[in-house]
């Protein structure tokens, strides 16, 4: 099996206890409180009209919120857990377990260790998740899923029928259409967090910074310690913001100025760019068994936005 490289720009332990394993419970999400707010954000409370978010208020298990264009909604949980959910997203979380849904849009989530496992389901996919940080998108148009690591903590993505598992390492990104995991790729996290929205001013990577916040310092030790360990991704040609990555109907985003160099080269079909060799050089495929081998000597730089 073979990787692709993928710079990305733009477009989530407390110690073991002495329990045995076997006790151990989950922290069950009951409650989150939104943080912060940006642009048009509904909140859609359970079997009531939807109404304009507001700082401070609560959101409980049945909720949803609701993003519009170039919105920014930042909840914390009961268990110490952050989500930013960007634009065009429609997210909620479900009662008595740590089941969060999103039907469209992208959610960043920190998830401090020895919480318990987190699932995120989208309408073709599932993230699992026991602690420290990923990113997940669904674009609803294209039926695509794409997940991506930004913590070696075994996250784990699952394909709808169950058929297929992929364990993704920091920098990595699995993609999912139609309900089967297609590809994987490596993102560049230096860029990721240098370029994207949405891990601004939450300091993933920064190597030296006070600790405030301590249920999320050791998610933000384990992001910067990923950054520190990851080569530097390059290569000879950059694709800019393949289809896979956007909506139909998404506009190109805007490349940062430091981002001159890179060749805007775009798809318009996400299955032109899974499929055709001209996008991509062969198509590989993960296995349901995901045990074979991976090599990067025959990848192929790609830049996406992801907003």
């Amino acid at each position: 099996m073979s990787h692709r490289l993928i710079l990305f720009i733009s477009i989530l332990l407390w110690g073991a206890t002495t329990l045995p394993k076997a006790a151990q419970a989950d922290t069950v999400l009951t409650r989150a409180e939104i943080k912060s707010l940006r642009n048009l954000v509904q909140l859609m409370p359970q079997s009531q009209a939807a109404r304009p978010a507001k700082v401070a208020d609560g959101v409980v298990p049945g909720d949803a919120l609701s993003t519009g264009r170039e919105a920014l909604a930042e909840l914390r949980f009961n268990d110490g857990s952050l989500a930013r959910i960007g634009e065009q997203a429609l997210f909620r979380f479900s009662a008595q377990d740590r089941n969060l849904k999103l039907s469209n849009g992208t959610a960043l989530l920190l998830i401090p260790p020895g919480r318990g496992k987190t699932e995120v389901w989208t309408p073709n996919a599932t993230a699992a998740i026991r602690g420290s940080a990923l990113f997940i998108r669904h674009i609803s148009d294209r039926k695509t899923t794409v997940v991506g690591a930004l913590t070696n903590s075994q996250i784990e993505v699952v394909n709808q029928k169950n058929s297929q598992r992929q364990v993704l390492k920091a920098g990595q990104l699995a993609v999912v259409v139609k309900g089967e995991i297609t590809a994987l790729y490596n993102f560049d996290l230096k860029t990721f967090y240098e370029s994207s929205d949405l891990v601004s001013g939450l300091n993933l990577n920064k190597k030296r910074v006070t600790a405030t916040d301590i249920e999320l310092a050791q998610v933000q030790a384990e992001t910067i310690a990923a950054v520190a360990a990851q080569s530097t991704l390059t290569g000879e040609e950059i694709i800019v913001n393949p289809s896979f990555i956007r909506s139909s109907a998404s506009p190109l985003p805007h490349l940062p100025q430091d981002s001159n160099n890179l060749l805007n080269h775009t798809s318009d079909s996400t299955t032109e760019f899974i499929d055709n060799g001209a996008v991509i050089l062969d198509r590989f495929e993960i296995l349901p068994d995901n045990s074979e081998s991976s090599s990067d000597n025959d990848s192929i730089p790609i830049a996406i936005l992801l907003g």
